[in-house]
């Protein structure tokens, strides 16, 4: 009888410092985890906050630059160094590039969420926006812009984790908030291609109301997004 108590006895100590073992271990773990997570998160926040420091300078370089290309463009057109007209035709070619300011008349399409009690707070995605740019410059757009965005050649859309969309390489937006697109063109063109039946019922736009707003003297500031042409060559 005392063998099999003591044995009891020995199970039940192994038992409990298996348990102590096990929890100092799951303790140790949590800990260990809950560091590197604040390091990974601090680390995260402060090459965040390099990255957007960098793109700041780059961009007020690159508007210097810009500044002083004008200058020099506007020099020797004076002296008579370049054609004026290749010097209109080089200002035209920006403006349809995005990377100058640009105005004129045109529309603002604002989408809002519609209020549903019943289902969760509708999401717009990439393809509800590239299908309205798209559905745009059919209609003869001749500058776009989402959010003060500007879309360019090369300005990509694209969601990512669902709660964001990436608009270039500008901030990304909320797919759950307001979106105001402006566009210069033919207002009569532009607002019947938006109003064509069946357009704004298309894929997840059936979920916002929206607004057309003519405006005959709208800014569209230009892109901060810099144009690539490493792979393409001109045809000799």
């Amino acid at each position: 009888m005392k063998k099999i108590t003591s044995q009891i006895a020995v199970a039940l100590v192994c038992a409990l410092l298996g348990f102590l073992l096990a929890y100092q271990f799951k303790l140790l773990n949590s800990k260990e985890k809950a560091t590197v997570d604040n390091f990974d998160k601090s680390d995260i926040i402060a090459e965040n906050e390099n990255l957007r420091k960098e793109k700041e300078s780059l961009i007020s370089k690159n508007e210097s630059l810009t500044e002083n290309l004008k200058k020099i463009e506007q020099a020797a057109a004076a002296r008579g160094d370049v054609n004026q007209e290749t010097k209109n035709e080089l200002d035209k070619t920006r403006m349809m590039l995005g990377t100058e300011d640009v105005k004129g008349k045109g529309i603002i399409l604002t989408l809002t969420p519609k209020n549903n009690m019943l289902s969760e707070k509708p999401k717009l995605s990439e393809f509800e926006i590239i299908y309205l740019i798209n559905i745009l410059n059919f209609a003869g757009a001749e500058a776009i812009s989402i959010n003060d965005y500007r879309i360019t050649p090369q300005t990509g859309v694209v969601s990512a984790a669902g709660d964001k969309i990436w608009i270039g390489n500008n901030d990304p937006i909320s797919p759950t908030g307001s979106l105001e697109i402006k566009a210069i063109g033919n207002q009569v063109n532009l607002k019947k291609q938006i109003t064509f039946p069946g357009y704004m019922s298309q894929l997840n736009l059936g979920n916002y109301s929206y607004e057309i707003k003519n405006k005959d003297d709208m800014l569209i500031k230009k892109s901060n997004q810099n144009l690539v042409s490493e792979f393409i060559k001109p045809v000799q």
